[in-house]
């Protein structure tokens, strides 16, 4: 794709539990022409086309989940229009230019307190392991993105609006 007729690409990654699927209505109430997405969006109780997708065990068919999402957002980029995805937290390699998205591309992540996380994944009886897991996932998006927004104490609008002009600038 030819960067210069592509639209923007901001990526807001969160490890489970971080608040992107809270957050999510709240973007798209404002984004005004920003295309925002969730890449758990095409998901049907966890599976595409009956395929488990959100599970550990799945892990080996996450990369053609990621493929997907790629074309899909390849589309609406081409079209010029600026994305706002929402994904999980990338390993180091990803975040180098080229690596895994074309075009300009900036990152951020979505973050809250690891006993905030803990307590809103038990609430969803998500098993141990799985909270062990998004726990080291926040972890690394700690380390690998330095862009972060905190998402504690409801304020959902507000912390959308800050979002938002991050994504826009």
């Amino acid at each position: 794709m030819d960067d210069r007729s592509c639209g923007p690409l901001c990526l807001l990654a969160g490890a489970p539990g971080a608040g992107k699927t809270t957050l999510l209505p709240h973007l798209v109430r404002a984004a005004d022409g920003l295309v925002v997405m969730d890449m758990d969006e095409l998901l049907e109780d966890g599976g595409l086309i009956g395929v488990a997708i959100a599970e550990p065990e799945a892990a080996p068919v996450w990369p053609a989940y990621d493929r997907l999402w790629g074309r899909v957002v390849s589309m609406v980029r081409r079209a010029g229009h600026p994305v706002l995805l929402m994904c999980p937290i990338p390993d180091a390699d990803e975040l180098a230019p080229g690596a895994r998205w074309d075009g300009p591309v900036r990152w951020a992540l979505l973050d809250c307190p690891d006993d905030e996380r803990v307590r809103r994944l038990r609430e969803r009886g998500a098993p141990q392991e799985w909270i062990d897991d998004a726990v080291a996932d926040a972890a690394q998006g700690r380390a690998l993105i330095p862009t972060v927004f905190q998402a504690v104490g409801g304020g959902h609008d507000e912390l959308a609006a800050r979002v938002l002009s991050w994504a826009r600038h």
